[in-house]
């Protein structure tokens, strides 16, 4: 009885690995597609254009967890100075900020890694999906989309 209870915790630790592991592998694969395509086709040159190819984050916790997901921020090398991230969107009482909220980009620094993170809050509707994004706001630049989604307690 032992060891069928011992095979079934490992069954179940098995697969719980293999589906991180798939959903990891699918991350690195969109990752790559839209870095190649970042690469290929250029930055935007206008406001009108900003709407970017690459799919939005997902955050996604219970009530209290924390959520967090990262992006990159390549300078193509023509950015200079310093600018400020902030995050946009309707979030009811979950609040998300970024690390680092400033950026410099003196220094011939050509990537960024920026990360989007909170808590999610006991009074977010569960089950709907919260839109936002995260702006250069000094610019009215869209840099990243995202979605906070509660999940059920």
């Amino acid at each position: 009885m032992a060891d069928r209870k011992l095979s079934e915790t490992i069954r179940s630790a098995t697969s719980v690995n293999l589906k991180y592991s798939a959903d990891l592998l699918n991350l690195g694969r969109e990752y790559v597609r839209a870095f190649t395509s970042a690469v290929t086709e250029g930055a935007p040159q206008d406001a009108a254009t900003q709407d970017t190819a690459r799919p939005p984050l997902l955050l996604a916790g219970k009530s209290g967890e924390i959520v967090n997901a990262a992006f990159a921020i390549n300078n193509p090398g023509t950015m200079k100075g310093t600018v400020t991230l902030a995050v946009t969107g309707d979030f009811g009482d979950t609040k998300l900020g970024v690390d680092p909220e400033r950026l410099s980009f003196d220094d011939g620094t050509d990537e960024v890694v920026v990360r989007i993170l909170g808590t999610v809050g006991k009074k977010t509707p569960e089950g709907k999906d919260h839109p936002g994004s995260v702006i250069f706001p000094e610019l009215d630049y869209r840099v990243m989309d995202f979605v906070l989604r509660k999940l059920p307690s």
